[in-house]
């Protein structure tokens, strides 16, 4: 295979690969694949970041396109999000659940998943819990720093009992604070969504869920229970 001259320094300025048309269809990583062969560390750092362009690209086009759909439904009322959300992350959750085995793992899947939207984060270890900070997450934290989105024009347990949410955020709420609680009786992570899009939003990971504060069953429309955490 014949690398195409269009995938250098000059292409890589507009993220677009400017190839022969009869090699447009090669994959980009066999062009990783075919520089790391030939030993050519900075072709590869080039390629590698290419394609980690596209990706971020990609991820961005179908965060935006759902939160174009989400503040659409608002239209017709807010309570339609709820609709949308809650079949839809059942499903997830229970799976979730079912699959992952204790604290550490579901901080290293959730992790996992904002590696994967291309995230800015750092994770810190307290005595109670865990604190991951992004800044900003890579979906609704970036999203709300490229453009307006919609929000909630009023207080609901699945906006964490506050006016102005990102409807798009709004499923952190559902999937891994209300759904999971009312599958096992606490959340898996609470979430901390920034009041200005600057600010970070905070993921809280407690050790255990008799240290989860009431406040953050209460703000979601639960009371803490702490006969279902011997389940």
């Amino acid at each position: 295979m014949t690398r195409g001259h269009g995938l250098r320094s000059e292409s890589f300025v507009k993220k677009i690969r400017r190839d022969d048309p009869n090699q447009l269809a090669i994959p980009d990583w066999d062009f990783v694949a075919e520089a790391i062969k030939a030993r050519e560390g900075d072709e590869v750092l080039n390629f590698l970041e290419f394609i980690r362009g596209q990706s971020q690209a990609n991820n961005d086009n179908l965060v935006s396109f759902v939160e174009t759909v989400l503040t659409h439904l608002a239209s017709f009322g807010e309570d339609e999000i709820l609709r949308v959300l809650r079949p839809r992350y059942l499903a997830k959750m229970t799976e979730f659940l079912s699959t992952t085995q204790g604290l550490e793992e579901e901080l290293q899947r959730c992790t996992a998943a904002q590696r994967r939207h291309h995230a800015d984060f750092t994770v810190t270890e307290e005595p109670d819990r865990y604190v991951v900070t992004y800044d900003p997450c890579g979906s609704g934290g970036r999203l709300r720093r490229t453009r307006s989105v919609g929000t909630t024009q009023k207080a609901y347990p699945w906006s964490w009992g506050k006016a102005g949410v990102p409807y798009y955020c709004c499923h952190c709420c559902v999937s891994w604070e209300i759904i999971v609680t009312e599958l096992r009786g606490y959340p898996v992570k609470i979430t901390l969504v920034g009041e200005r899009p600057e600010d970070p939003c905070v993921h809280l990971f407690y050790k255990k869920p008799e240290l989860i504060p009431e406040e953050y069953f209460a703000r979601i429309g639960m009371k803490k229970d702490m006969a279902s955490f011997e389940m």
